[in-house]
């Protein structure tokens, strides 16, 4: 944790705009596993089914975006208290491209208590980041095919910015 801390440097808190911005929290164990779920399928959410770090849109009461990401990590794990080690890039969904998604790296020693959140959480993944591989498969989404860079655990296929936000990470342990 502590390379990541000195690659991501301090974050300055960022003020959120309703309605355009979200934030995830990219949740990482002392075995570096990520948190990640997969999502309820819900016809109303643009990205149903599919596996995501948790997160959400911002609120006027979160103030920060880093606060979204930790109240959409409550929300939809159960976990209360995470450590926020740094910020990364933001990231715009492809299917909303005017949308800002703003990726919080956090710290948790383990994963206990955790528990998918009814209606929206499905199940939780538990990868750990160093076996991740690219690989490429073909992606469907609503009758539309095409090839896609992810990675694939126990049969779920991560790919779009839930595979890039990885890729970011994976990044930054390059040179250990």
């Amino acid at each position: 944790m502590e390379t990541l801390r000195k690659k991501l440097g301090n974050f300055t808190p960022q003020k959120g705009i309703y309605g355009r911005d979200a934030a995830v929290c990219v949740l990482l164990n002392s075995s570096l596993e990520l948190l990640l779920m997969k999502r309820t399928e819900n016809p109303r959410d643009p990205w149903s089914g599919q596996i995501s770090f948790p997160g959400g849109h911002f609120e006027p009461d979160d103030v920060y975006l880093h606060n979204t990401a930790m109240r959409e990590l409550k929300e939809e794990t159960g976990i209360q208290n995470a450590e926020i080690i740094g910020a990364l890039n933001v990231h715009h969904p492809r299917n909303s491209p005017e949308m800002y998604v703003y990726p919080f790296i956090c710290y948790r020693e383990n994963f206990d208590g955790v528990r998918p959140q009814s209606g929206e959480v499905e199940y939780f993944l538990t990868p750990k980041i160093y076996e991740l591989k690219v690989e490429k498969r073909e992606i469907k989404i609503k009758k539309i095919s095409f090839l896609e860079d992810c990675f694939l655990y126990k049969g779920e296929v991560i790919w779009g910015m839930t595979f890039r936000i990885i890729n970011e990470i994976l990044g930054l342990f390059q040179d250990h």
